[in-house]
């Protein structure tokens, strides 16, 4: 992170842009958080005051214009709009993986790189946490505001950032420091009052690995509700379209294991099939970035099927999403053994996970 005060004196050149006002020196202040790993962007907020309604300034040498702010999550109190956006984005260099985070089925974590070496933050999609050590394994996570305190961003800039960034599924974020950035500060024309700078890597699709093998329940005689526990879950499936698999023998879990984590390093610990259990894969299939997701929040039986009601996540417009092909996908175990399953929403209705593709599963 990055702050500095410069001194107003400054002499100007000519001006930006023809019928535009160029921002006097000292008159605006630049706040810019970049985005590593996951998501590839600066976003940069001008906060000032303009004279006539309109203004401009540069940004590495590119003229922009200064209007009044313009209605946008990403919009803030005192903030002017940039090119007829709440704020400036550009994009960020590519930077080697500098935090590695998993959590268990008991919400546990382990860090077992982080070479920041800062405080880790945590999201669901629902929630933020913050993990009580930046790095070793067990670690325990409590509940925050967000992003509050996080580098050098103002309270507003952490919830607009935590905000935009709460419903992408589970993501891990840390602070960078300014000596392990690839890109140099913004050179900004005329010299701002001030200018801040907080950086983040940030993991995307952050695994939930089983913590330990369940303990079989008896499944329901007459139909009704069962229990269902996730087993693990992420977004870097090996499955380009969207399906249901239900495993019913090792050998199956196994092959659902693979499939689960076929574009990464491979699965961790799976877990034994109990007898009388089935395990079930829904993934949702090769989607175009982060934000993307599927968890399974109920299982019942009817006549024999599985009944599991899913709650699916997507992004919202101008949601700032990880820039990079995503497959997501979770797996459940439930007592009893069964040869078909179908998904609902929790209204109840049939989930359909991909254009022609229904919510019903087959065996392996």
């Amino acid at each position: 992170m990055r702050k500095t005060k410069m001194g107003a004196a400054l002499l100007l050149g000519t001006g930006l842009l023809a019928g535009c006002q160029v921002a006097r020196p000292g008159s605006l202040r630049v706040h810019e958080v970049a985005l590593y790993g996951g998501t590839q962007e600066r976003i940069v907020w001008v906060y000032g005051a303009l004279e006539g309604g309109r203004g401009s300034f540069k940004v590495n040498g590119m003229a922009l214009e200064l209007r009044p702010q313009r209605s946008d999550p990403l919009a803030l109190p005192g903030t002017l709009s940039v090119n007829g956006a709440a704020t400036y984005r550009l994009p960020t260099s590519p930077v080697s993986a500098k935090l590695v985070v998993t959590r268990d089925t008991l919400g546990r974590f382990s860090v077992p790189v982080n070479e920041a070496r800062g405080a880790v933050y945590f999201t669901d999609g629902r929630s933020w946490l913050r993990l009580s050590g930046s790095a070793g394994a067990n670690l325990t996570a409590l509940p925050v505001s967000g992003l509050r305190g996080a580098g050098d961003l103002t309270d507003a800039e952490a919830d607009a950032l935590s905000q935009a960034l709460t419903g992408q599924g589970p993501l891990a974020l840390t602070v960078v420091p300014e000596g392990l950035l690839p890109d140099p500060p913004l050179t900004v024309e005329p010299t701002p009052a001030e200018y801040r700078r907080t950086a983040f890597y940030i993991q995307s699709g952050v695994p939930t690995l089983a913590a330990q093998p369940g303990t079989p329940t008896s499944p329901p005689t007459a139909g009704g509700r069962v229990t269902v526990t996730e087993l693990a879950s992420g977004t870097n499936a090996a499955q380009s379209g969207p399906a249901v698999q239900l495993a019913t023998t090792q050998s199956a879990v196994n092959a659902l294991y693979r499939v689960a984590y076929g574009n990464q390093t491979g699965p961790l610990g799976i877990p034994a099939l109990g007898a009388g259990e089935t395990v079930v894969g829904v993934f949702l299939g090769q989607r175009p970035t982060g934000g993307y997701g599927v968890r399974v929040t109920g299982a019942e039986v009817q006549g024999g099927t599985l009944i599991l009601t899913v709650e699916l996540r997507a992004p919202g417009p101008g949601a700032i999403t990880t820039q990079a092909l995503t497959s997501p996908w979770t797996l459940v175990r439930v007592p009893g053994v069964y040869q078909s399953v179908r998904l609902v929403d929790p209204s109840g209705r049939p989930v359909q996970l991909g254009p022609g593709t229904g919510g019903d599963g087959q065996t392996r």
